[in-house]
């Protein structure tokens, strides 16, 4: 009964942390968009350099001013070492929590892609994507992870989101399958749910698409 009670509280632990997360990449997605719309700047046309701004720029520098000091982000990180000096893949983002600093594995993951509309695009952010956490090349310590498409062409965002549904949900691969729920809109972003079933259970990855179409560099 007791280990049942503490899995429960567990559950909703990471939870609130996952929450407390996505928060905050919605708020520095917003905050960017308005810092360089107010300052007539523009973002390069580069996923990696979106990425680093990004990082940073805002979510490192801004961490205390939202609640975010038990957090670490880093860039880049090697995931799943497979022997003889190789690992795997490389995280965008991975994400550290100071209660769990003590954990090897124990991280949340952000990959970023561009998003513009495209059948290209769109299936990259499938394949290159979602399918990473899917197939588990990435791990997932808390069941739950985040997808962040940077929008660099003026498009419908929420009907360009079905279109990915539609992609991921036609793979040949059944764990790949999953309805996105719109979760929130506001201003330049969007964020959806999706749960996928996994060899080793369940995962949840929210999808966060952040509208930069008005301050890239075309």
């Amino acid at each position: 009964m007791s280990g049942t009670l503490n899995r429960k509280i567990l559950e909703k632990l990471y939870r609130a942390n996952f929450e407390k997360i996505t928060n905050y990449i919605l708020e520095i997605c917003e905050l960017v968009a308005q810092d360089y719309e107010k300052k007539q700047l523009k973002l390069p046309n580069e996923e990696n350099m979106i990425r680093s701004i990004m990082l940073e720029e805002y979510m490192k520098k801004q961490k205390y001013n939202y609640g975010m000091s038990s957090y670490r982000f880093e860039l880049e990180v090697p995931e799943h070492y497979a022997g003889n000096g190789r690992h795997v893949g490389r995280v965008d983002i991975r994400i550290l929590l100071k209660s769990d600093f003590e954990k090897e594995d124990a991280y949340y993951i952000i990959e970023c892609k561009r998003i513009d509309g495209t059948a290209e695009l769109n299936k990259k952010y499938v394949k290159e994507g979602v399918a990473r956490f899917v197939n588990q090349k990435y791990s997932s310590y808390y069941g739950r992870n985040i997808m962040l498409g940077f929008v660099v062409k003026k498009l419908d965002v929420s009907a360009n989101a079905r279109l990915i549904e539609k992609i991921q949900n036609s793979d040949s691969n059944q764990h790949m399958h999953g309805n996105f729920q719109l979760v929130g809109k506001e201003g330049a972003t969007e964020s959806y749910k999706c749960m996928y079933q996994i060899q080793s259970g369940q995962i949840e990855l929210r999808h966060i698409f952040s509208d930069y179409s008005s301050i890239i560099q075309h």
